[in-house]
């Protein structure tokens, strides 16, 4: 009740002119990733190509943990003026009320979609001298060893790569929380956990800097970024495909024109050709959206969730 009379009165104070002038000082994104991250890159990358078309600086403010749970509920309670800008992957704002007890937001009312901006799978990584040299090595270990194996887990999108992993292969593992996908990798590097699940950004560079293995990707064709990457339907894991988009979300109440301005400059960032060459060499595909078929896609990914929910037995902690 009173997070809804705060987010009215902010609204107020929200005018037409203020859209019309927005905007007249510096932009904030935030990201969930701590700095360094696969999301950090690219929302800094965003930030620099953004500054010049908004006229202002345009700030990264990396805000881990949680799950992203952190980030998404500064912004669901910053003022809904346009300076506050939400860069998320679709299974944080979305996927987090099944995992989590303490969400405190509600992602379809709570925030004001302004676009997504592109689609990344995941990549399966493992140490760079790891026993399991194929997806099959280590499938194999973990029907004869699985309760021995340890597996990360630093977000809400790798926690339902490797859930659909377990319900594909029939095996299951210890899992070992992380606060950031970097985090994750690190432990990857070191041999300190067996695998874990990477967003391909980072999963490809540290793979590239001969930090750890990568054994497959989730997503339906071979990356681009890494073409010798077999499809984990290739590996031999039958109907897995895993893919999240990533979008710029506003506070609700934030004035339309506002959120249809940020979608315009997204869209001329993401479509300039050094917008395609850094998506493309950091394994994404672009994904431009409208803010109403952002709400759309929020949706369907809802129902995605609701899937891995019930066949998974993911239960919130």
């Amino acid at each position: 009740m009173i997070r809804s009379l705060l987010v009215v009165a902010a609204a107020l104070l929200a005018s037409p002119t203020a859209a019309q002038t927005f905007p007249d000082r510096p932009i904030k994104l935030v990201v969930s990733s701590a700095a360094g991250g696969g999301a950090d890159l690219l929302v800094r990358f965003i930030a620099a190509k953004m500054q010049p078309l908004a006229g202002q600086p345009v700030v990264v403010e990396n805000k881990p943990g949680a799950n992203g749970n952190i980030a998404n509920d500064y912004v669901a309670n910053a003022k809904p003026d346009g300076y506050t800008v939400l860069f998320a992957a679709s299974s944080a704002i979305i996927a987090n009320r099944y995992v989590m007890k303490d969400v405190t937001y509600d992602a379809m009312k709570d925030f004001e979609p302004v676009g997504s901006v592109f689609r990344v799978g995941m990549v399966l990584t493992v140490p760079p001298n790891s026993p399991y040299k194929t997806v099959a090595d280590l499938v194999s270990a973990l029907k004869t060893k699985q309760s021995k194996i340890l597996y990360g887990v630093p977000t809400t999108s790798v926690l339902g790569g490797s859930a659909l992993f377990k319900i594909a292969t029939g095996t299951n593992g210890e899992a070992v929380n992380y606060k950031s996908m970097l985090d994750a990798s690190r432990d990857v590097s070191s041999g300190d956990i067996d695998y874990s699940f990477l967003d391909t950004t980072l999963g490809v560079a540290q793979e590239r800097a001969g930090r750890l293995k990568v054994l497959a990707a989730t997503t339906p064709t071979r990356l681009e970024a890494a073409p010798n990457v077999p499809t984990m339907k290739e590996a031999g894991i039958k109907d897995y495909e895993y893919i999240n988009f990533w979008g710029v979300w506003l506070p609700a109440k934030t004035p339309s024109a506002i959120a249809q301005r940020l979608n315009g400059w997204l869209g001329e960032v993401i479509k300039s050709p050094e917008g395609k060459k850094f998506i493309a060499d950091n394994a994404g595909e672009i994904w431009l959206s409208t803010p109403q078929e952002l709400r759309a896609q929020m949706i369907e990914h809802d129902k995605l969730w609701q899937r891995i929910v019930k066949d998974s037995g993911i239960t919130p902690q």
